[in-house]
């Protein structure tokens, strides 16, 4: 329950930002905030868990309001802050904005600390093994278990910067912090990792800059991390952050979630993985054996060799389009079935032998004194086998797995893919279409409070879609919507007059270029939304010569310098033009003057194309469930609040939005759509 003492902490809290930040205002949507998330995470709503979700509007002040509530609640609590955003900018302006402002009118003295993955972790002893002059001699590549080929003199070059980096202190061994980081394929071979990482036995360990940052966090209240880093984290036993029963989460940003589940609970292995996969392993023990003076294993490459032979001649015959085939919801033919659990069976025993021979190791090492470099590349050839038999095992397991009835179907697909020699390999791939139950199991049952907010979590004015994605129940939780403080009022939303469908992809483009002709204003600042890059590059065609002003197209610039150029061209009073998909009708903030019209060529439905959309309309169609209306007509409603959000982005903003999309005054759904608008000015023309 809120104790006088906590309410009063929160109160001055709130007190300290009205003094202490710039732009504050007072307003009564985040007051309730404040209030609701409080009342939730301290359990003065018995008959319900400790999770809330808020839709706040852009304006609202969301992350002040869920630091000043959440912040006392924690520390009074004793339990960790984990605030969670959609990707690693948003991170970054938490930690050196948003947090740092909280330390200035927060009541509770408080700790941080930025969490990220481990990869994105130097590891120093691969960094000096690979630096160092001995270990470039033939002898630590030519088994080429680990490396793949002795580095070039550019790669040496950039590590040993790396190196006297490090040890000078003036890189603090995060990638992030490099002004030139390396090519990925460099940087995996130095990076962190779990099954390649000594640990405490690391003579590095005391100076690593993953264990630094994992015990600053262990030691800090407040912990800001990304939604993939905590879905990571939780599925693989929480290596970075404190366990879950010891959290209080927020997400924010947290319509991007599910998506992020999803593709955290999926697997994949291709065969040409497996081939060299098992032959490195029989390489790491084969070079156990050398120095143990173990005896010799039993070799399984052939009869793998074999079975994935026979695995392939199977799946080449399959109807690839382009080169991927989708399993039906019934799941794996038996044929495939068989032989996939064939493999497992031999990758099974191929593991069982490989672990011991990896136990002897490391009992070896420890009795024996080896040269250290010998002993950390054996270490690290046995870390990075045990990894990728590891993975092996899992798609084979899953692909062994018999479907449960009562629970929504795994999809299965393959990928078809050629190799430099022309031989064909094949992706093995198995996902969730439903991480409910997972998300229920590692979450939501055990976190100690979980705030959820975005500035759209409702579709079609309802949380019910929101619920169905992360597996959250109406009647176990408290939901809140805000008011925006802006007025929509004042904007105008058009429902262009036009003859041609957007199902008639050609006509459709044609019309719209000619309409975007008659109706930007040259001398104005415009936002141009397609759902589709086809279309949005003939409108360019179509349209460049007529327009007498900058127009600016995603992927002839990046996003960043398109918004850049687009602002510097209204600083100088010049008319601008952004033509932009889908990552444009979100989180682009462009204020006052910067945005004066939004066009909208079509509204933005989903279209299965994935396995993963593909097996889960299937499956509700099983159901006899409609798919478009659970999950087309919903996500397409969000979507197009999100884009039209893009127009208003304070109290003073106003201006227009037209779609062109009859659909809006000739299909059913249409009137739902314009209902769960905000309250905007309509005009159908």
């Amino acid at each position: 329950m809120l104790t006088p003492k906590l309410k009063q902490q929160i109160r001055s809290s709130f007190d300290g930002a009205k003094t202490q930040l710039s732009n504050f205002s007072n307003r009564s949507s985040q007051n309730k905030m404040i209030a609701e998330i409080s009342k939730t995470l301290m359990g003065e709503y018995s008959d319900s868990n400790r999770i809330i979700c808020v839709e706040a509007p852009t304006g609202t002040g969301k992350t002040m309001a869920y630091l000043v509530s959440c912040l006392p609640i924690a520390k009074e609590l004793n339990k960790k802050l984990v605030i969670a955003s959609a990707n690693v900018a948003l991170q970054e302006q938490i930690l050196n904005k948003d947090i740092v402002e909280a330390t200035k009118y927060s009541s509770v003295d408080f700790e941080f600390a930025i969490a990220k993955g481990r990869s994105r972790y130097v590891c120093i002893r691969n960094l000096i093994n690979l630096t160092e002059d001995n270990s470039n001699s033939a002898e630590l590549f030519e088994d080429a278990l680990l490396w793949d080929e002795k580095p070039t003199k550019t790669d040496l070059d950039a590590l040993i910067e790396m190196t006297e980096s490090y040890s000078s202190k003036s890189w603090s061994g995060e990638i992030d912090d490099l002004e030139s980081p390396p090519e990925n394929s460099l940087w995996q071979k130095i990076a962190c990792n779990r099954f390649t990482c000594n640990s405490k036995n690391c003579e590095f360990y005391n100076d690593c800059s993953f264990f630094k940052a994992r015990k600053k966090a262990s030691n800090s209240d407040v912990i800001i991390a990304n939604h993939d880093l905590v879905l990571a984290d939780v599925i693989n036993g929480n290596n970075v952050l404190p366990d879950v029963e010891d959290c209080i989460f927020i997400f924010d940003e947290a319509h991007h979630l599910s998506q992020k589940a999803l593709s955290h609970f999926s697997i994949g292995g291709s065969t040409e993985f497996m081939r060299t996969s098992i032959r490195q392993s029989q390489g790491a023990i084969d070079q156990i054996i050398k120095i143990t003076k173990s005896q010799a294993s039993k070799s399984y490459i052939e009869k793998v060799d074999e079975s994935i032979k026979d695995l392939v001649d199977l799946l080449s015959e399959l109807d690839f389009n382009e080169n991927t085939f989708l399993f039906s919801i019934k799941g794996i033919p038996d044929e495939i079935r068989n032989l996939t659990q064939q493999l497992f069976v031999l990758f099974n025993s191929a593991y069982n032998d490989f672990y011991e021979y990896k136990e002897n190791w490391e009992e070896f090492n420890k009795a024996n004194k080896i040269d250290q470099s010998t002993s950390d590349n054996i270490n690290n050839i046995v870390g990075q086998n045990n990894q990728n038999l590891s993975s092996i095992l899992s798609i084979l397991s899953i692909f062994n797995k018999t479907q449960d009835p009562e629970k929504p179907p795994l999809s299965y697909w393959i990928n078809q893919s050629k190799l430099v020699n022309k031989k064909l390999n094949y992706q093995l791939n198995s996902a969730k279409i439903d991480v409910s139950d997972s998300l229920n199991n590692l979450i939501w049952s055990k976190a100690a409070g979980v705030v959820l907010t975005s500035a759209t979590l409702t579709a079609l004015g309802s949380f019910d879609r929101f619920n169905q994605q992360l597996g959250l129940n109406s009647k176990e939780n408290q939901y809140l919507r805000l008011a925006s403080p802006f007025d929509h009022k004042s904007v105008e939303f058009r429902v262009g007059k036009i003859k041609s469908s957007p199902t008639n992809i050609f006509e459709h483009t044609q019309e719209v270029a000619l309409e975007l002709v008659k109706r930007i204003d040259p001398s104005s600042a415009t936002l141009v939304l397609f759902a589709s890059n086809h279309q949005m590059q003939e409108v360019a065609d179509l349209v460049e010569k007529s327009i007498d002003c900058d127009l600016l197209i995603q992927g002839e610039f990046s996003k960043k310098n398109i918004l850049e150029k687009h602002i510097e061209n209204r600083k100088n009073d010049k008319g601008s033009i952004i033509f932009g998909l889908d990552s444009f009708a979100e989180g682009v903030d462009l204020k006052g003057d910067n945005l004066n019209h939004v066009f909208i060529s079509k509204l933005r439905f989903s279209v299965p194309t994935s396995p993963i959309e593909k097996t889960t309309q299937s499956y509700l169609e099983s159901m006899n469930r409609n798919s478009f209306m659970e999950i087309s007509l919903p996500d397409a409603s969000l979507r197009l609040i999100q884009a039209c959000g893009r127009l208003i982005r304070t109290e003073t903003d106003s201006g227009t939005i037209t779609i062109f999309d009859n659909r809006l005054i000739s299909k059913f759904y249409g009137k739902p759509l314009l209902d769960a608008l905000p309250d905007f000015k309509i005009v159908i023309e």
